[in-house]
């Protein structure tokens, strides 16, 4: 069966050539003298591919093109634009409006028939027909085409004015609570809802930002927390290089404009509404809207959020890359700690806010033993291999509030906020035992490996932050002169 082409043009003269070139060529062509006269063919004869020119009375191409591809039925019918103009807002429009391909008039029509070719080969099956722009003839029904274009204006409208409050978000890339919470007055403003999650895989793992409308209990929680696993798992979507999804430690952040907890709350969660966050064909996370009413999110809700979603995912990646970025410039590469100069940065900031505060702030620098010893006997990458799981260790052993960092070559340092100088001491001695007697990797006999630690704390003698540390270095020296593997205090 031969293909059909609708054919749409108000100069008689293209017209005819076009369908009698076509015609030659075994398509059944089909025609129209202007738009209004190509929307009743387009849905009454259901085509295969409709060629249109733009410049047409009454219904312009552009305008048919918007048309055809926003109604269901037509939607996937292929559309060439011919047009006499070739500048460039030209060509935009013509693509913008929806068009497959954007043509340049020619008394040549080889390149529209291998056009042509090319789209029928890749076009979907046949189109049923709708005849809800049509009137009982089956002819244009101008009232009702008018309320489409409206209708599609309006939509257009509403989408673009949804894309600019989304790309105002941008400005706040740089803070990341002040950015979700603004984006989640964005979505209140728009949909009916009792809670809100935004999901993120960022380079730390799984963050869930979460925001209750109204209070909602520990088991509702839960379930918001499950129903995001559970979809992550089983669409298992590709995360960037480098990023870790996470999924069974995902962390739980309430946004500040959230209500509390209250367990007493005896809602239950009724309905869910989700949306992934996609930027080409990377997954970055979800969005998902939670209610405890009794009906459940709409149509146009469900239209709302796919269409936040979509531009909500640019402007979170530009967030997301940002906080890699910053990340990367504070964190030593190979231990995943905090590198010597931010923990510095942290450093002078802790003590002044100590000092004014009157509180407490100590600091362990240690040094693991003979480490040139490891590196000149089992080489270099075992030496890596070491301050990796030494890294670890240290992470592992203090609390989220303390900061860690490799302060250079095989030296680390610890700040231990609020903490005293006997309970640094105790900390300090725990860390020595666990590196002691951890088995750390090699490629025949586990390693046995220990470190030197010196710990100094704030006091009235102390001026500034490199005190501090002067303190714990000649400390440190102390540990290392007497015998290595012990912790050594300045009092």
């Amino acid at each position: 069966m031969n293909k059909r082409v609708l054919v749409i043009d108000d100069s008689k003269t293209q017209l005819v050539s076009l369908q009698m070139s076509l015609q030659k060529d075994g398509f059944d062509v089909i025609t129209a003298g202007n738009g209004m006269e190509g929307v009743s063919r387009a849905f009454r004869d259901t085509p295969d591919i409709v060629v249109s020119d733009v410049m047409m009375p009454e219904l312009n191409g552009y305008q048919l093109c918007r048309l055809l591809k926003n109604n269901k039925e037509t939607s996937d019918i292929p559309i060439i634009l011919l047009t006499s103009m070739d500048q460039p807002q030209d060509r935009f429009w013509g693509i913008r409006a929806g068009a497959d391909r954007f043509i340049v008039k020619s008394s040549d029509f080889s390149v529209l028939k291998d056009t042509i070719r090319l789209l029928l080969k890749d076009s979907k099956t046949s189109i049923p027909k709708k005849k809800d722009l049509l009137d009982n003839r089956g002819a244009a029904n101008w009232e009702s085409i008018k309320s489409s274009l409206n209708q599609l204006l309006d939509r257009l409208l509403f989408e673009s004015t949804l894309s600019n409050e989304v790309g105002r978000l941008a400005n706040f890339i740089h803070d990341r609570n002040k950015l979700l919470s603004e984006a989640s007055l964005l979505v209140n403003s728009l949909i009916d809802y009792s809670s809100l999650c935004l999901c993120l895989f960022d380079i730390n793992g799984t963050k869930l930002y979460i925001e209750l409308k109204q209070p909602m209990s520990d088991e509702n929680i839960s379930e918001i927390k499950s129903h995001i696993l559970l979809d992550i798992h089983d669409k298992q979507k590709p995360v960037p290089e480098g990023f870790n999804q996470g999924t069974d430690e995902a962390e739980i952040h309430f946004l500040n404009n959230s209500s509390p907890i209250d367990n007493s709350v005896p809602d239950k969660i009724t309905a869910r509404l989700s949306a992934p966050l996609n930027i080409h064909n990377e997954n970055i996370g979800n969005i998902s809207l939670y209610t405890t009413k009794s009906q459940a999110f709409d149509k146009e809700s469900e239209n709302i959020i796919r269409l936040l979603a979509a531009d909500f995912s640019m402007v979170l990646k530009l967030m997301l890359l940002y906080d890699e970025t910053r990340h990367l410039s504070i964190t030593d590469g190979l231990t995943k700690l905090y590198n010597s100069r931010y923990f510095k940065e942290m450093f002078e900031m802790e003590f002044e806010r100590a000092k004014r505060f009157k509180k407490n702030l100590s600091m362990i620098i240690l040094d693991i033993d003979h480490f040139k010893s490891i590196n000149d006997t089992y080489g270099h990458l075992q030496g890596d291999t070491v301050l990796k799981e030494v890294g670890y260790i240290l992470k592992q052993s203090v609390r989220k509030v303390d900061f860690v960092a490799r302060y250079g070559g095989e030296e680390f340092a610890v700040l231990a906020i609020d903490t005293d100088i006997d309970n640094t001491c105790i900390l300090a001695e725990k860390i020595r035992k666990q590196i002691e007697f951890h088995r750390f990797k090699a490629e025949k006999n586990p390693l046995k490996v220990t470190v030197s630690l010196g710990v100094a704390s704030i006091s009235g003698d102390v001026s500034n932050y490199l005190d501090l540390i002067k303190r714990a270095d000649d400390s440190l020296y102390k540990a290392k002169e007497g015998g290595r593997n012990r912790v050594c205090v300045f009092r």
